[in-house]
């Protein structure tokens, strides 16, 4: 099957086929004479799985991992293995959580310090009329880019 066929198979962009290809996650395929991509049934249900895998929040670094010991057919060590990564993932969750309960508190007070005072008629030099410093920082959240 061509690259359109096997990416609509899965319900997936063929700029998303591409971008596993080029990162090792999906192996290169055969050409026609042509030079078109021909993909088989074996790369339409590895796609599936690198697909179901990263919408469970995996990162692409953990499914090239865990690729080869799916194999393509090896469910019981897959299974096993995405238990376990879900548990890691669960445990991000929780902490992610924790920080960001601590940043909107942190964020209510900047808050209500901004409202306990009226701004300058100028900019003071530390900036903190506007801008006030906060005791601790905080790593806004990475985008990610979704395949």
């Amino acid at each position: 099957m061509r690259i359109s066929e096997l990416a609509d198979q899965v319900g997936v962009p063929v700029s998303t086929v591409r971008y596993y290809e080029r990162i090792g996650l999906m192996g290169a395929p055969e050409r026609t004479g042509s030079g078109y991509r021909d993909y088989d049934d074996a790369s339409a249900t590895r796609l599936l799985f690198v697909q179901r895998a990263r919408r469970l929040g995996l990162s692409c670094e953990q499914i090239a991992e865990l690729l080869p010991v799916w194999g393509g057919a090896d469910c019981a060590s897959a299974h096993d293995r995405v238990a376990r990564l879900i548990d890691d993932k669960q445990a991000e969750i929780v902490a992610r959580i924790e920080e960001l309960t601590a940043f909107a508190a942190q964020l209510d007070d900047v808050r209500a310090a901004l409202e306990a005072s009226p701004p300058p008629a100028a900019c003071e030099t530390d900036l903190s009329c506007c801008v006030p410093a906060t005791t601790s920082a905080f790593v806004p959240l990475e985008l990610v880019r979704r395949q």
